[in-house]
């Protein structure tokens, strides 16, 4: 029994050090692309001589594994089947999720009518909603090619 125990810790550890590896590793690449893109911003800039009109759209660039990552925490959100049916832990359950999602993304959670309310997460064009009905728990993911995944858990007692 000991020693089932001593491997599980052991595993434990080994996830928890290789999800800190991960995130350093991702977090140092990001870091040095940064630093690459403001070096070849700074070398555009004293090249170009024209000034940008004031009309110009800026557009923000979303790195490709910044949108992966969302569609893979929505994955394994999907998968983890939460039926958190209590408002009181709305805000866990969104601090959890938006832990793991990149920097930029956006998050509320919204009190409906009826006892019923949802937490809702966006990057760019993607998005994640946990809806509590009446009639059981919804997920609704869209993910970075703009397709949407549905998952529900319907209570037992409703007819719809």
């Amino acid at each position: 029994m000991i020693k089932i125990l001593l491997w599980l810790c052991l595993f434990i550890l080994f996830i928890g050090l290789w999800k800190v590896i991960f995130k350093f590793q991702i977090n140092q690449h990001f870091q040095q692309f940064k630093i690459k893109q403001l070096a070849d911003l700074d070398k555009q800039a004293s090249i170009s001589t024209k000034p940008l009109s004031a009309q110009e759209a800026r557009i923000d660039e979303v790195e490709e594994y910044e949108q992966q990552l969302f569609d893979d925490v929505c994955q394994i959100f999907f998968e983890r089947e939460l039926a958190e049916r209590n408002l009181s832990q709305a805000i866990v359950v969104q601090e959890g999720v938006l832990r793991k999602m990149p920097a930029k993304t956006q998050t509320q959670i919204r009190k409906l009518d009826l006892g019923e309310w949802s937490i809702y997460w966006t990057f760019y064009d993607q998005s994640l909603e946990y809806y509590v009905g009446r009639y059981g728990v919804f997920y609704t993911h869209v993910d970075r090619f703009g397709d949407e995944h549905k998952f529900e858990m319907k209570d037992a007692h409703s007819h719809v």
